[in-house]
């Protein structure tokens, strides 16, 4: 179908926002992109879910190679996670076409929540340099946690960034650069197995997600690139507020039980 300059444009802005974010905090945006496709474009819950993970893949490409040319990602580890993260979202893009679009807008929210208490409360200086050996209770922790996140990523429409992060920086002892780092290089074959084992029951809009993703890219670069200058303690608390604002409009509409209806722009 034909594309108005609109339409481009505003797919093009909401993914250089939504990238600006990723690279900036190591995560996938899709908890950005989601609840402005289904408030404002009015997208059914999975199909937004669905496109928003083509949009982080591309943006991870490019947030993980600024991170990389820093020497702030984990390879070793990178691969284990995801080798569990590909089974995760197999096994979340299975999960997500058994659940209705209420309980997912339920579960958005509340992760959501999550999210803005985790910019509350984590300090950005957490963790340490000195990663664990590499023994066979480790590597159980990677694939564990890859898992996770790739069931997180699929059933969520989001990078699992928000969730893997954390885990590297408490358990595994990863500095917030580092994690945030590994965390894009992982959530790029994540994103992309999910985007396209939903493809099969039409929910990914193709066409959407790569002009997102487009704008993503330009985002991620720049977010990176200040993730590395520029202190993020007082857009954390502002982001913060932002998710609660966004999280309750979520919540709101989906206690309302109003009906979802999917649109292909």
């Amino acid at each position: 179908m034909n594309i108005t300059r609109t339409t481009l444009a505003r797919d093009l802005a909401i993914g250089i926002g939504a990238g600006l974010i990723s690279g900036f905090f190591g995560v996938g945006g899709g908890f950005i992109v989601v609840p402005i496709m289904v408030i404002g474009l009015h997208f059914a819950q999975k199909r937004a879910q669905a496109t928003s993970l083509v949009m982080i893949s591309c943006g991870g490409v490019a947030g993980a190679i600024t991170y990389a040319l820093a020497n702030n990602v984990a390879w070793l580890p990178a691969v284990f996670i995801v080798l569990g993260s590909l089974a995760g979202a197999w096994i979340g893009a299975h999960i997500v076409q058994k659940i209705p679009d209420q309980k997912l807008q339920i579960a958005f929210g509340v992760l959501l929540t999550l999210i803005a208490l985790r910019m509350l409360f984590l300090d950005p200086s957490a963790g340490g340099n000195e990663l664990p050996a590499l023994t066979a209770l480790v590597i159980v922790g990677y694939l564990a946690s890859g898992l996770a996140m790739g069931i997180f990523s699929a059933m969520l429409g989001v990078g699992g960034g928000i969730l893997l992060i954390p885990i590297l920086i408490f358990f595994f002892g990863f500095s917030q650069l580092l994690a945030s780092g590994t965390s894009l290089a992982v959530m790029i074959p994540t994103a992309l197995l999910g985007a396209t084992r939903l493809t099969r029951v039409g929910l990914t809009n193709w066409p959407m997600g790569i002009r997102l993703g487009a704008g993503a890219v330009c985002g991620a670069l720049v977010g990176s690139m200040l993730a590395f200058r520029v202190s993020g303690s007082v857009l954390q608390i502002g982001f913060a507020l932002l998710l609660i604002a966004v999280s309750g409009q979520v919540l709101w509409r989906a206690l309302r039980h109003k009906p979802q209806t999917g649109i292909t722009s």
